[in-house]
């Protein structure tokens, strides 16, 4: 079955850029120790070391080095490091080596032991004075909170990065956090004021020669043009920054240039182009390991694919549903449904995209719940915290009455001060879980009410598309009719022709042959072409109407699918070369078969089924 082109989509699902900006952002080559020697020579080096700090230093740079690239190795000289910093009892060791792990199992999408590593990193590093390390683990978990489309605390993170790379002077940091805040804010569709931020950020790149940062916040550039649906621009901005990670030979980087460039080629309708560069995405995250971005690219793929009407755009999405599922990533599962589903609706397999359409729905919900749930969870914590406050000033300001009066003026005045407060933070409880209680009442209805009109409009649209398949299936009868009327004016003319050319035998035997030819092959070829559009439309009505009558012949089937389609007799008669009293009989048959009464009209009994 040949795959229709898909309509472009004007707006995916916010996790989906998001998480791709995010991970543009996590490729950024932040070198913040520097190495005076290259990485081979560490490496010889490093068996005859001693085991003291510096060796801890090398292992560091070594994992550094390796983070990316290749993840197993970098864990194995982390671990070393960390090992060997903590015999040594050295507290900045420590601290990077932690730092250094999470980023490790970040690139092995391992999100949660991620976090585990950068909290522990954290509370070490703030009693050091590494204050490079300290920016860049901020710059990390401005980051963590991106993902999660935690907004305010990304901006915090991200801020608070940027005032100690401004102490450090370290203005390659510094540059990152305004391109990770002008991400932010793309986010958050405030594309002027992030396009402010990535040309500050692209002026101090520019002035410290920063090409692998210049490359980033290229890329940053082309997504702000892509989402004002200036697409040219965009993949000029993409282009150059695919042309610097190829020089400086940034595997991970191309790869995810080759993707921007072909989502952004199928949002241009140039589907052949985009699939070339998709296929080279793919390709190069396959040799990274790099599951997320497989998984990407491989869903771009299945679109581009589809879009031209190849093979192998289903089977490419379900390959990408797979990996996702291993990776266990919600968003990445949830968007492949969603591409599988629309992919099999332009297949006309409406059963298989409704069922992916559950499916991407469902995930969509429970994220929804599961981000409602984190954010009371927080206005929980900050209200006790509040809360706690307040109970504080509230001692300390009964302290001071107790000095200045006597102690049962104070014991009386305390015990009521209590109780009333008390009081009032019950009342105060109740109130807000009554509030909070009737709150998500009204979200729930307004939740069900969405949902109700949405299957009331993929109803409508399937019953829309459905009546146009119909007025184009009798759209084709009735050019089969009027094609059927030229072919018997032809073969009257070849027969008018026979009888007044006295030809010999042989002459006039090859005229009929004509005759017979044209009526048999025009009747089998018209039919067949009819009975594929009939079957693709309605696919189960044959099966429908022998489950009603098994022994209908194939002349009274055949009659039955035109009937269905509200055609006269005199237009049957035309199509299948029968008489119209040859077809008012077929009819009666099927009526006496199908045993409708003499009040049950045969053409609307067939249109129903």
């Amino acid at each position: 079955m040949m795959i229709k082109e898909l309509k472009p989509t004007k707006k995916r699902s916010s996790y989906f850029f998001r998480e791709l900006f995010v991970f543009l952002l996590l490729i950024l080559s932040i070198q913040i120790f520097s190495a005076e020697k290259d990485i081979q020579q560490l490496e010889d080096d490093l068996p005859a070391m001693h085991d003291d700090t510096l060796k801890v230093n090398v292992l560091l740079k070594l994992g550094e080095h390796y983070c990316s690239i290749e993840n197993d190795k970098a864990l194995m000289y982390l671990q070393d490091a960390f090992s060997l910093a903590t015999t040594l009892n050295y507290t900045s060791g420590i601290g990077r080596c932690l730092l250094w792990q999470g980023r490790v199992y970040y690139y092995k999408d391992d999100y949660p032991l991620s976090n585990i590593y950068y909290e522990k990193a954290e509370k070490i590093l703030k009693g050091t004075h590494e204050w490079d390390a300290l920016a860049f683990l901020y710059f990390i978990k401005a980051v963590n909170y991106n993902i999660r489309g935690d907004y305010i605390h990304a901006l915090e993170m991200y801020n608070e990065a940027i005032v100690i790379s401004k102490k450090t002077s370290n203005k390659k940091l510094m540059s990152t956090c305004y391109c990770g805040i002008g991400t932010v804010l793309l986010d958050r569709k405030e594309t002027k004021k992030a396009m402010a931020y990535f040309e500050e950020t692209l002026s101090i790149q520019k002035a410290i020669d920063d090409q692998k940062g210049i490359s980033d916040t290229y890329t940053c550039m082309g997504k702000s043009f892509e989402q004002l649906g200036a697409f040219d621009s965009s993949l000029m901005y993409y282009n150059k920054a695919l042309k610097i990670r190829a020089i400086v030979d940034m595997d991970r980087g191309t790869a995810s240039s080759e993707c921007n460039i072909g989502r952004v080629l199928i949002k241009m309708g140039r589907y052949s182009e985009a699939e070339e560069s998709l296929q080279i995405a793919m390709n190069k995250y396959g040799k990274l390991e790099e599951k997320t971005g497989i998984v990407i690219s491989k869903l771009r793929l299945a679109v581009a694919l589809s879009k031209q009407e190849k093979t192998g755009a289903i089977q490419t999405a379900i390959n990408a549903l797979d990996l996702a599922n291993k990776i266990d990533n919600p968003n990445l599962i949830s968007h492949a449904y969603k591409i599988l589903s629309e992919i099999y609706v332009d297949a006309y397999n409406y059963e298989e995209s409704y069922n992916y359409l559950i499916l991407h729905k469902k995930i969509q919900d429970s994220l929804f719940d599961t981000e409602k749930e984190r954010m009371l969870t927080e206005f929980e914590i900050k209200f006790q915290s509040d809360r706690k406050d307040n109970e504080i000033k509230l001692l300390k300001s009964k302290a001071v009455i107790q000095q200045k009066n006597n102690i049962l003026l104070l014991v009386l005045i305390m015990v009521f001060a209590i109780v009333i407060v008390l009081l009032f933070f019950m009342f105060r409880l109740k109130s807000l879980a009554f509030n909070r209680q009737q709150t998500l009442m009204k979200q729930d209805k307004i939740i069900h009410a969405q949902e109700s009109e949405l299957v009331e409009k993929e109803n409508m649209l399937l019953h829309k598309q459905l009546e146009t398949k119909n007025r184009e299936l009798a759209s084709k009868a009735l050019e089969m009719l009027r094609f059927n009327d030229t072919i018997s004016i032809v073969i009257e003319k070849l027969e008018g022709f026979k009888s007044k050319v006295h030809k010999s035998p042989e002459e006039s035997d090859y005229i009929r042959s004509i005759i017979y030819e044209l009526e048999n092959q025009t009747k089998q070829n018209i039919w067949s072409e009819f009975d594929k559009i009939f079957k693709n439309i309605h696919s189960d009505f044959y099966n429908k109407l022998l489950e009603i009558c098994p022994n209908l012949t194939a002349s009274e089937i055949k009659i039955a699918a035109l009937l269905k389609l509200n055609l006269s007799t005199k237009e049957i008669a035309a199509i299948t070369f029968k008489s119209e009293g040859g077809i008012k009989t077929t009819r009666y048959r099927l009526r006496k078969k199908l045993a409708l009464t003499s009040d049950e009209n045969l053409v609307p009994f067939l249109m129903k089924i």
